[in-house]
């Protein structure tokens, strides 16, 4: 199917006597302006007026640019789980020809949409992301009174997990998340921490008193003024810890110790995890490091490069939506694949209106 059918499969909720403008039209031209920079629904608008000669050569427009309030109204009230299956089918035709690869999850806070006074009530967004190929597999709400917790395994449920390394901060660190990772059919990689008092103390103190009896990896890099070493250390015989008697499937547990030397001050921080992958240390020491790209390729992305964190849109699905169409048009971004950076590349895309159409090509469904 070509690119611009990307978003025809979505059911339209809309009346038909109330219909001025096609569904897919509204939405092609939100990711449109979004690639290209748009921020709001005033800039989608003002993007359409700007850029309506070019957009009707794979758009119908019947009745020209719908007002930003037409676009509001519409991401308001679009199904959200729909409307992100265009953005998730993408992404798994992308992963089919993979045999083997690391989903990391993780949960962002939409600090805009939070009550002035009140902290913690912003809206909370947990992300399925795959760092090597830089792509979204799905996304979950955290539910008002809740948090990470329940929200994370309606998210796995989602999601085909079948060979797939799942690793996941401290958060998920318990027996009934790796229960259910395992039944989906997926290794799991979960950060250790003190919410796990008991097994936590156990597995730290004899992790760090027979290091030196363990495999390890180690790790160094040197760049921007500073120097980092990771040191990774792989227990696989678990009878000597017997607080793991209960955990589904575990094969492993993992200890890194981390260091970082910059300006003359070194900063130091040792992290422990729990496996269910059978592999070797070095193979650890990377899925850790892969596991904050999530952060680093995806959040900071969405903060700083598309300011999610300063849209105050809080009504109805549209806060949803419109994580959804973030991630859609990163993602377009990130396919291409050009030396220049997201950044970079938004603005040649609306400078430049071939750049987009190249960029748009990208889009599988």
């Amino acid at each position: 199917m070509e690119w611009q059918a990307f978003f025809s499969n979505i059911p339209d909720f809309r009346l038909d006597r109330k219909k001025l403008h096609k569904l897919s039209d509204i939405l092609m031209l939100s990711l449109c302006a979004v690639v290209s920079g748009a921020e709001d629904f005033e800039d989608m608008e003002n993007y359409g007026k700007q850029k309506e000669a070019f957009l009707r050569q794979f758009l119908d427009l019947p009745n020209g640019i719908p007002s930003h309030d037409t676009i509001n109204r519409v991401y308001n009230r679009l199904n959200q789980k729909q409307f992100g299956e265009s953005l998730y089918e993408w992404s798994r035709e992308l992963l089919d020809f993979m045999d083997y690869y690391q989903v990391n999850i993780d949960g962002k806070v939409l600090r805009a949409t939070g009550q002035s006074g009140k902290k913690h009530s912003g809206i909370c967004l947990v992300s399925a992301w795959v760092d090597k190929q830089r792509l979204v597999l799905g996304q979950q709400k955290v539910d008002d009174k809740s948090n990470e917790k329940t929200a994370i395994p309606v998210l796995l449920e989602s999601l085909d997990l079948k060979d797939a390394l799942v690793s996941i901060d401290a958060v998920a660190c318990n027996e009934k998340i790796a229960e259910k990772i395992t039944s989906k059919g997926g290794p799991y990689l979960l950060a250790l921490k003190k919410n796990q008092k008991q097994l936590y103390e156990q597995v730290r103190e004899w992790m760090e008193k027979n290091k030196a009896h363990l495999p390890k990896d180690e790790w160094v890099d040197f760049g921007s003024g500073r120097i980092e070493k990771r040191t990774c250390y792989l227990l696989e015989e678990l009878t000597l810890l017997d607080g793991l008697a209960h955990w589904p499937a575990v094969k492993g547990v993992v200890m890194i110790e981390a260091s970082q030397e910059k300006a003359g001050k070194i900063r130091q921080e040792t992290r422990f995890y729990l496996s269910s992958l059978a592999a070797d240390a070095a193979t650890f020491n990377q899925a850790v490091r892969n596991h904050w790209g999530i952060e680093n390729k995806l959040h900071w992305m969405l903060d700083v490069v598309f300011g999610e964190d300063q849209n105050r849109t809080q009504k109805g699905n549209a806060p949803e939506n419109l994580a959804i169409l973030r991630k859609t048009a990163l993602q377009v971004l990130y396919q291409a694949n050009h030396k220049e950076s997201i950044k970079s590349r938004r603005k040649i895309a609306a400078w430049n209106d071939k750049y987009l159409l190249q960029l748009l090509q990208n889009l599988r469904f």
